[in-house]
């Protein structure tokens, strides 16, 4: 047999119960991943209109981050972009 409770409360109480529910909810959830979009270095030749030697050489210049796994090459999209507009800030800064 079911046990079974019958509550009275008013709506602004129910709406408190239900709030106070959602908000732990999203706050126990994981932020999305969906900002480590990780790109290949012929995806990051595409981006920016440069051949591959170019991408190598801004690698080994220091000019983008990279990451490395085993002998596998990865960029995070994210952080191309900041380092783009960093530069762009540079460039506006010493003109």
């Amino acid at each position: 047999m079911e046990n079974s409770l019958v509550v009275q409360l008013q709506v602004n109480e129910l709406e408190m119960i239900i709030n106070r529910c959602i908000e732990r909810a999203l706050i126990k959830q994981p932020a999305p991943m969906e900002d480590v979009v990780l790109l290949k270095r012929v995806d990051v030749a595409k981006l920016f209109s440069v051949s591959l030697v170019t991408i190598t050489d801004w690698m080994k210049t220091g000019k983008i981050p990279y990451h490395r796994i085993n002998s596998r090459v990865f960029f995070k999209k994210r952080e191309l972009m900041e380092c783009i507009e960093l530069k762009d800030k540079y460039k506006q800064k010493k003109t």
